[in-house]
């Protein structure tokens, strides 16, 4: 029929045209192509070497090249016995430009993602995916958002202006949709479920890799760690809280509202907070938590030492190592504003690669 429409055989009926081309191809001995003649050069070996190809994630295209045709490729694997991947996933999935891999981690490594957003992070639905995103100042929570989301997608990072500093760092990554359980904080009256004391921990890790800090505490001749955990959701507090105290804990949880000189004025923001005081309660928290935030692990570290033994105070009052490694932390924080404010003056500061360097 196409080699009638390129001569301009015209016919009342279009199959007469094609009926011509056919009697002429007979007359010369000229024989039809078999329709069938690709699918039996199909043989056993060649659709052995397709499972594999699509299982390792080729498509029905590029398995069938210019040989075969993918509807051909397609019966053969369905023959097979081959789960075939959605239409729609697999178009999305072949045409996205930055692969994305899927979450395959273990119980305790969901429970630590699910309370690091929940703590510091938002998430939404983006196309079929998941966009994450958050902002910080500190060199070693860029560090931690990397180990967890980089391999997962594309990581971008830019500068940004913000309210208690002159910018801070922004990060953002589209990862895949099996990490949608990411998703439940933007649900409405959503809480996690801590009732699994195997993977509590892990939670709070996480939420205190966002949003905890170990401090010394000193008042009078009295002198001791201290952990705190804050945030405006006060319902998530109070559920760690009971989550904690089925632990063996006794956490204090208050409001209090949120007045930092830095900022210049009152913001009528309330937070809550929840904090750990007594000596062996915050020796257990800090010894027995899974935490990955490597600035807190270092801070950990030097408390629990402290606590552990008898070392005395320096001579400004601090435990041995602390007031230094405090320093250290202040010039990262510093150093990381100042790259962000430069990059923000620049014409293109709208967004900057996140393969840059990071400060250590």
């Amino acid at each position: 029929m196409k080699i009638a429409r390129l001569y301009g055989l015209k016919y009342p009926n279009p199959k007469s045209s094609e009926a011509m081309i056919l009697y002429h191809l007979k007359h010369r001995g000229i024989a039809r192509r078999d329709p069938a003649e690709h699918s039996r050069k199909a043989t056993k070996e060649v659709v052995d070497a397709w499972v594999k190809r699509y299982e390792c994630g080729e498509s029905l295209r590029q398995i069938a090249g210019d040989e075969f045709s993918p509807v051909t490729v397609f019966e053969h694997l369905r023959k097979r016995g081959v789960k075939l991947r959605d239409k729609v996933e697999e178009a999305i999935r072949f045409n996205t430009k930055h692969h994305r891999t899927q979450f395959n981690g273990s119980d305790s490594d969901r429970e630590y993602l699910l309370g690091f957003v929940w703590g510091d992070c938002a998430a939404e639905r983006h196309g079929r995916g998941v966009r994450i995103k958050t902002g910080t100042t500190h060199p070693e929570f860029v560090n931690l958002f990397k180990e967890l989301f980089e391999a997962h997608g594309n990581l971008r990072s830019y500068p940004k202006r913000a309210k208690v500093t002159p910018a801070e760092m922004n990060l953002e990554i589209d990862i895949d949709g099996s990490f949608e359980f990411l998703l439940m904080k933007k649900a409405i009256g959503h809480l996690p479920d801590l009732t699994n004391s195997g993977t509590v921990l892990a939670f709070v890790a996480g939420f205190f890799d966002a949003e905890g800090c170990i401090t010394f505490h000193r008042k009078g001749a009295y002198s001791d760690f201290e952990v705190q955990m804050s945030n405006s959701n006060g319902e998530l507090l109070a559920k760690i809280q009971a989550a904690l105290e089925e632990l063996g804990y006794h956490p204090t949880l208050y409001r209090s509202v949120d007045d930092d000189p830095q900022v210049g004025h009152k913001t009528e923001s309330v937070m809550w907070k929840l904090a750990l005081y007594r000596h062996e309660e915050v020796k257990k928290f800090l010894a027995e938590i899974p935490l990955r935030h490597k600035e807190k692990v270092t801070k950990a570290r030097l408390a629990l030492a402290h606590m552990n033994s008898t070392s005395v105070l320096d001579s400004e009052g601090f435990p041995e190592g602390w007031r230094d490694y405090l320093d250290v932390v202040k010039r990262g924080c510093d150093r990381l504003i100042h790259q962000m404010v430069k990059a923000l003056k620049k014409p293109d500061s709208g967004d900057t690669s996140a393969s840059g360097d990071v400060p250590d």
